[in-house]
Formats: structure tokens, sequence, C-alpha cells
């Protein structure tokens, strides 16, 4: 990689593969191939690598590869290929961003031709922000593309880097999926059987693995992510006391207010009334 680059897209597609068995290739472009559904293989370096729904590969400069699809197994997927341009229009380089971020550094210098990954930090989301706005590119949107593709490389590293350091990859995956389903749905009632319906896990199996990964059981770790929201709402905000309880997905406002001090100490008024007298 030469000095002050920045990745400069060279073909970006979706594509339906009913059956396909590509011819061994190399190219200047590094690449990403995005399993959106189905299954396919890709041969590597005299290796067979199988892909599936929810996993990427990421193919170096110059590695021979080739895509193979069996008819009975089709596959969606999602390509991007990308070639490193000095170029001065951009608000910053990779290099800078290295000296930010080492996992980025890593990545792109390490000996490794490709890298295949399951997608534990929705990777695939940003890759498809990315490939809408380049699909849609317009004067004024160039700042969007570049950060769409800082966040695509620097999530691609980010879970080159979590995976390597993994002794399960499976249970992290599982547990990453459930952690990102309670974020998004707190303010939802939450049951172990429909976490782990999500995951397909028998609840008992994904209970003892969660409890394991992250030292607390899920239920505790649900109220955990409703309290903190909780103060937060009631700090930072002027809604009622009376209604923060369907913020966070409880049902009564005695009961979240019993938790509440349970946890905290105080009750969700004082809590509110200490933080408006610190503010004067």
């Amino acid at each position: 990689m030469e000095s002050k680059t920045f990745p400069e897209p060279v073909k970006y597609y979706y594509k339906e593969w009913k059956s396909h068995d590509m011819l061994l290739h190399q190219h200047l472009a590094l690449e990403i191939m995005y399993v959106i559904r189905g299954k396919c293989k890709i041969e590597m370096e005299d290796k067979m690598v199988e892909l599936r729904k929810g996993q990427y590969i990421f193919i170096h400069s110059q590695v021979p590869h080739r895509l193979i699809v069996d008819k009975d197994s089709p596959s969606r997927m999602l390509n991007i290929e990308f070639v490193w341009k000095e170029d001065t229009n951009h608000f910053t380089n990779m290099q800078t961003l290295m000296k930010y971020d080492k996992r980025l550094e890593e990545m792109f210098s390490a000996k490794e031709t490709y890298f295949v990954l399951r997608d534990v930090d929705h990777v695939y989301y940003h890759l498809r922000s990315l490939v809408l706005e380049l699909d849609h590119r317009v004067p004024g949107n160039e700042l969007m593309i570049d950060n769409l593709f800082i966040q695509l490389l620097t999530l691609v590293a980010k879970n080159r880097e979590d995976q390597m350091n993994q002794s399960s990859d499976e249970n992290e995956y599982y547990i990453n999926q459930v952690l990102t389903y309670i974020h998004e749905n707190y303010d939802y009632e939450l049951k172990v059987e429909e976490l782990a319906a999500i995951v397909h896990l028998h609840p008992s199996y994904l209970h003892r693995i969660f409890k394991q990964s992250m030292k607390i059981t899920i239920q505790a770790y649900i109220t955990k992510v409703r309290m903190e929201k909780a103060k937060m709402l009631l700090a930072k905000t002027e809604i009622p006391v009376t209604e923060i309880s369907n913020y966070v997905g409880m049902n009564t406002s005695q009961y979240f207010s019993n938790v509440f001090k349970r946890i905290s100490g105080l009750t969700p008024s004082q809590y509110r009334q200490h933080f408006q007298d610190v503010r004067g």
C-alpha cells in the first residue's frame, strides 16, 4: 500500500447464483464476497473454503480464486472490489487511519492472502449502505461514501481480530446476536425462549453459554440494560417518571420503581431530583 491512499471501488454488485463454476482468476483489486443467503465454495490456493449465510471472505490483491455454486444450493451474494488510489480529494487516508486503529494496520500488513469471517458486527448493513450510496453517487455525497468505506473496513478489522481471539467462534456469534437483539428491543417484553428461538438454540443451552461468557444471566443483563437506559432518561429528559417504565419495557411503573430502587438505592423520583440538584 502506497502513501496517502484511499479505497477506490472498482466493482460492486448483488448476484443470485443458481449454478456457477468460475474460472480461476486473480486481479489487482481487493475483494469482499458476502453470502446473504444460501451457500457457496471458494477455491483458494488449492484449498476449498465453504461460505454460508452471514459469512464473508476478504481476498487480498492478486490472489488466485474462483467461485463454485452447486445447482442444488443457490446463493445470493453481495460483492465489492476496490483498489488503493492516491487521491487528495478525500478528507483522510488509510495510512492516517492505521495510526489510530492498529487492527486496520494488522489486517492489511498480515501475510495471509485471505480470511473468512462470520458477520457478528453488522458488516452486511454497512456493506449494503456503501453499495447503495455508490449506486446513487451524486455531487455532495463523497463524504458519506468515505465514511461508509471507513466504517466497513474498520468493522471488518474488528471482526477479524475478535474472531482470532475467540476460543469459541460459534458461541460468540450466538451471544453477539442475542446482545444486539436485547439492545435494540429492550423496550419490549423479552423472554429467554424468544431469544433462543432467534439463534435457533435450546433456551437452557443459551442460558448456559451466555452466563459463561458474560458472567451474568440473560435476565439480569436485560434488567441492567433497562436500568441504564432509565437512568439516562431520568437524568437527561423531562419524561414523566410514571412513563419511564414504558420506555424500558417494564409492565408497570410500580414494578419499575421497585426494581430501580433495589438496584440504585434510590427511587426514580429521588434519582431525578439528585441530578437536578447537581445541575443547580
